[in-house]
This record gives C-alpha cells, structure tokens and sequence, in this order.
C-alpha cells in the first residue's frame, strides 16, 4: 500500500532507496553516452559522482540559488555542445541535465518521486534514437529499477519492492500485449522524426568517398546492417547478391566521390530473360540509402521512395519507416541511353596522373581491336594472370599515382584497389565507367528465413558501359583474384590471410540475428499490413472493429484473471486492514523518526510514545485494541471490525501526526494566544 498524504510524502527517505534510484537514473541514461556529444555526458559524469558523494555525507538538497546556478550553467553547456535546447538531441541533454539537476534538491519522498517521473520521460528519449532488440531489454531492466526504486522510497525492503515489481509487471504483460496488438493501426505513422546526424554514433553506413581503405575499414566490423526476405519462394545465389547503394564518377586525384542527386533515364524494363523478385528490407537509417538489389524496377509507387543517377534508391521521409518492399531484375546489365554529356563525364580522368595506367590502357584497347567487351574481358585477365592478390591489409600507396603504384608495384589490394584500377582503365581508354559501392552476399539464417547482411559484407565494383548495346555492364575485378569472395564470404576469401578479418558467427550471434529480425519485423516495424497478417492466423479475414473488440476483450478477460484472485484474496485476509492502519499510525506519529524507528512492535511503539510523553489515552487505547485483536484471540477479526479500527486509526494519525518544531515569530505567538483565549 503506497501512502500518500502529505506528511508521509514530505518525510526524508533513507539513504538505500535514494542510492538505488541514482543507480536507476544511471541505467537509464547510459543509452543516451553513445548518442550525445562527449561535453555532455562528461560533466554528466561529474556532477552524478558528486551527487553520490553529497549523499554519503548527508548532504540531501543545495540551496535554491546553488541550484540556479546549476541550471543556468548546464543549459549553456547544452547550448554550447548542440546549438539548441530543442529537438531530439538537445532536448534529450537538456532533459538529461534537468534530471540530474532534481536529484540535487531530493531531500523527501516526493522530490524522488519526481525524479523517477523525469526518468520515465528520460528513457522515452532514449528510445528515440535506438529502437533495437538490445535497447528494448534494456528498456525492460529500467523500468523493473525504477519500480524497485518507487516500492522502496516508501520504506519496503529490497526483497518486498523486487517481488511487487516483478508481480505487478507480470499482471501488467498480457493487457499491455493485447493493446499493442489490438490497437487499429495505419500503414504509415502519424507523425515521425527527423533522421540523426551525429558524429559520435556508431554507425555501419558508408561515407560519400572511396580511397584505399575506406572499405576495408568498413569490412573490420560485423555489425549488421539490414535484413532481407525474398518473396514467392525465391532463393537466390550468392554470385547474385548485389546490393547497390552509391554511385562513386567523380575522381579528385587522390578519392573517389559521390555522384550528387540528380535524376537520369536509366529504367530498368521488365523482360523473359532476367528473373524479376519481389523483397522486403528492414535497416536503420542511413543518410536516406536503401541498399537495392541490381537492379532495382520502379519504385514511384511507394510513397517517400524514389530513384535517382546510377539507379539509386533513395527515401526521403521524416516518418522514419525502416521496412521496405523492393522490385528489382536480376541482371548484370542495365539498359540506359548516355547522352553526350554524361559520356564525358563517365571518362573524365585527373589530368598528368598516372601514365603508366593510360599507357596500358592503350595497349590492351589496341590488341582488343577496339572492341569494347573484349577491351573488358582482356583488363579482367590482365588482374587474374599477373600476379595481383587480395588481402585486408595492403601496403600503403604513397605516391601521387597510385594506381600506377598498385597496378604495377604492390599487386596487393581489396575490393576499392580493383575497382578504381579497373574503372580508370576504363576511362582511359574512352569507356565510360563508374564505381559502385554497397554489399555483396550475405548470410542466410535457417531459422529465421531470411538473409543478415553485414559491414564485413561491404564491396565496391565497377559498370561499364557499352555504346553497342546501350547499356550499363556490372564487371567486378575482385572476382578476378578472389572469386570466392563473389561466390562464398569475405571469411572464405581471406583465409589465407594472416592480416585479414577472423569473423566467424557462431550459434549465439545466429540467434541473436534472429531475435533482432522478429523484433523488427513484429514489434519496431508492427503496422497495419502486420496487423492483418496477425489477425488472420488468429481466424479473421479483416481487420475489423469486432475483430478488435473480441481479440482485445478476450485478453482483457484473461488478464483480469489473476487481478480478481489477488482481490479475493486480499479481501479475505481480515487482517490488512489492521496491518495498513497501524503502518500509518507508525508513519504519521513517528514523522521524521519512521525511519529509524519502522521495526517497532506494538509495545515497544507504545513505549517509545510513553517515553515521549506523547501517548494521550485514546491513543494509548487505540494501540492496546490493536494488540488484542492481532494477537490476543485465537481467530481473526471479522472485516467490520478491523476496517472500523482503521478508520480511528486514520482520525488519530490525523489528530497527533507529528510536527516538526520551529523558532516561533511575533506572528505565530500572537495566534497561539488567540487560540488560547
């Protein structure tokens, strides 16, 4: 029973419960140290190691102007690290701060209970900037502290508050399950949020620039990156699995960069020859990027969802939306009519560097007989018969020409070395050419049924295109030196080597792929299409307001199952009332020594009070009454009986509740005489 009258709520609670919802605010706002700048989460640091210090010491609450200056200095420090109070992160650091600074003034019960309201506020914006599987057991884990921390700030043990808690959550699952589920739903959410920049935030996105190493830095991490599942049965092959996200055209000398927005007339059509497949991806958001299969159909029916240069797919939507369903055809050629202009921009090379590269460009274009596909067949074998390796860990190009330097000197390089190679190859012989980035493969979970791709699964690769046939060619010079990274995994393909990635996923990291997708997929991603499909394993050919009104009544029903076995139980135990009244009795009279003095028995109570002189005779009557109904029979109070001692227990709780003492004034005096007179 929670008591919440004035006197009690203004009583100071003892140190263990305020040390554990410190614990709790910790716990609930370490998901925040990897989204916010280090300043703040710094002093954030500092000032909970203070606050912790201060209450070891017996230092409840600073003084008022102590804590405007407080205030006034980490909303500067908000401002200074990002620019704003508002929005999602500075309004999460502001609430951080402002959070933090309520534990400075907690000094009674309900100062602490304000300050596990703030933190409820506090994990919503955590969870506004990660919606994972991981995030949402953490999420469970807070919410069990801060219940845990509420049950002890009103003085029950540590066991009693773990146990209430885990009761209450338990009684709480089924209704808060059959509300999810049950709540009609729309196929696009009401409102969204801004997509997260944010330097410090981990992240498995890929930069608008290709250099050596950009990837192979990129391919260091397993961190998945998004989910697929093919629809109509379709199971494809490893070789097949090219994801597209960026187009890389323009070279600067030293990178490779990005291809900006713009729209061009490459359309994929729809034909006998290349298989067409339907999918669903689920990923996190990646500057708007969605990873594509070659080659992605129309995407103009899907609303935020449009495709841009090289056949780009890009969103571009403030709802968030994270699951997608793609259309793409399977092929390594894209029908696409270049103008002049984009011709020239295709072949456009960083004048007076490499010479060595254009020299054999020339010579291969020559012994081609000007043929453009056998121009490309003969630079794909010059790097599978000369010697070239593939490995993580290359040696450094420190020349101004380094594709010469790789071409011709090291001979060792990841998937980025082949494909710049091969696309100035290319260009210098007049080829238009582009680098692509994205992923190549994947991982397919049995259990689950759908494919995991990673950051290790990150490729570049090269298109050419062919002014006979009009059309893009997908040429991937990696498979010329490792073909098993095409056909297996990049484990596979750096076996040998003692420099490359040991990555290996193990039954654990499988399942946990799995519960990340179903977490996703059902919960996270969880709108109208889900809805119906729920509701048709359940019998119901709609999503109907009576199919809502019997699927949620029926979990209402079973969840007010054990609610009306604790109540029947309860109001059976004859004794609570007698218990409650004498808690409060205790609570009130005591004041401020409740505390210390909670564990007295009835006659230690009542000896305490004498030793006082604070035990008038109703009072003194009231607790002996209480002893020989709790104690002195043989059975127990019938319930008229103890609820009537509890309702004079609550009058004389109220009649000698325990005041705190204070200097008098002039003006306190002069009442008191008036009351006299």
């Amino acid at each position: 029973m929670l008591i919440v009258q004035p006197t009690y709520l203004n009583s100071t609670p003892d140190l263990k419960s305020m040390l554990l919802t410190m614990g709790a605010l910790t716990a609930v706002s370490a998901p925040l140290a990897t989204q916010l700048p280090w300043g703040v989460i710094g002093v954030f640091v500092f000032f909970l190691l203070l606050r912790l210090g201060l209450l070891m010491i017996g230092v409840y609450a600073l003084k008022t102007w102590q804590l405007m200056i407080l205030m006034v200095g980490m909303t500067a420090l908000v401002w200074q690290q990002l620019g704003t109070v508002i929005g999602l992160g500075g309004g999460a650091a502001f609430l951080l701060m402002l959070s933090l600074l309520k534990s400075f003034e907690g000094k009674t019960r309900r100062d602490w209970q304000v300050l596990i309201l703030a933190m409820m506020f506090l994990l919503a914006a955590a969870i506004l900037f990660d919606q994972g599987l991981l995030m949402g057991l953490w999420t469970v884990l807070c919410l069990v502290l801060m219940a845990v921390s509420l049950a002890m700030l009103n003085d029950l043990s540590f066991q009693a508050a773990l146990k209430n808690s885990l009761v209450g959550f338990l009684l709480a699952l089924l209704p808060m399950v059959m509300l999810f589920v049950g709540m009609p739903r729309r196929e696009t959410p009401f409102w969204g949020m801004p997509q997260i920049q944010n330097e410090r935030q981990a992240t498995t996105g890929m930069s608008d620039t290709m250099k050596p190493g950009s990837i192979s830095d990129l391919v260091e991490s397993n961190e998945p990156v998004f989910s697929v599942t093919f629809e109509d049965g379709y199971v494809p092959q490893q070789r097949d699995l090219y994801w597209r996200v960026m187009i890389l055209a323009n070279h600067n000398g030293s990178e490779w960069q990005a291809v900006r927005e713009f729209m061009d007339s490459a359309i994929p059509v729809e034909d006998n020859r290349h298989r067409v497949v339907r999918y669903n991806i689920m990923m996190e958001d990646d500057k708007g990027r969605i990873p594509a299969l070659d080659y992605p159909l129309d995407t103009n029916h899907q609303r935020g969802l449009r495709r841009e240069a090289g056949d780009m797919v890009r969103v571009f939507s403030r709802a968030g939306v994270r699951r997608f369903t793609l259309r793409s055809s399977i092929s390594d050629e894209l029908p696409h009519k270049l103008d002049q202009f984009f011709q020239q921009r295709y072949t456009r090379l960083p004048e007076n560097l490499n010479p060595r590269t254009r020299a054999l460009a020339q010579r291969l274009w020559q012994e081609s007989g000007g043929n453009a596909e056998q121009y490309i067949q003969a630079a794909y074998l010059y790097f599978k018969k000369q010697g070239f390796a593939y490995t993580l860990k290359p040696p450094l190009l420190n020349s101004a020409n380094t594709t010469d330097e790789f071409i011709f000197s090291s001979k060792q390089g990841f998937c980025e070395h082949y494909s710049d190679a091969f696309v100035m190859l290319m260009r210098a012989a007049g080829l238009p050419a582009r680098v692509v980035v994205g992923y190549q493969g994947g991982e397919f979970n049995e259990e689950g049924g759908f494919w995991q791709i990673r950051s290790k699964d990150a490729h570049a690769w090269a298109e050419v295109w062919l002014p006979e046939k009009q059309v893009w060619k997908r040429v991937d010079p990696t498979s010329a030196v490792a073909a098993n990274r095409i056909d297996g995994s990049i484990d596979e393909a750096l076996l040998g080597d003692e420099s490359g990635i040991s990555i290996k996923n193990n039954a654990f990291t499988r399942y946990l792929d799995q519960g990340r997708y179903y977490w996703q997929a059902w919960i996270v991603d969880y709108d109208s299409n889900r809805q119906q499909t729920l509701f048709s394993y359940l019998g119901f050919e709609r999503v109907t307001p009576l199919a809502i009104m019997i699927v949620m009544g029926g979990g209402v029903a079973i969840a007010l199952i054990p609610l009306w076995l604790w109540w029947r139980r309860s109001r059976s135990n004859d004794i609570l009332p007698l218990e409650h009244g004498f808690i409060l009795l205790k609570r009130r009279v005591l004041g401020k020594d409740f505390g210390k003095l909670a564990s007295l028995a009835p006659t230690e109570f009542r000896a305490e009070l004498a030793a006082q002189n604070r035990l008038p005779e109703d009072l003194d009557n009231l607790i002996q009454e209480y002893i020989r109904l709790r104690y002195a029979s043989s059975h127990e109070p019938s319930p008229v009986i103890a609820r009537a001692w509890y309702q004079r227990a609550q009058k004389l709780a109220r009649k000698y509740a325990h005041k705190p003492t204070a200097p008098q004034t002039f003006e306190t005096k002069w009442n008191s005489k008036r009351e006299t007179e």
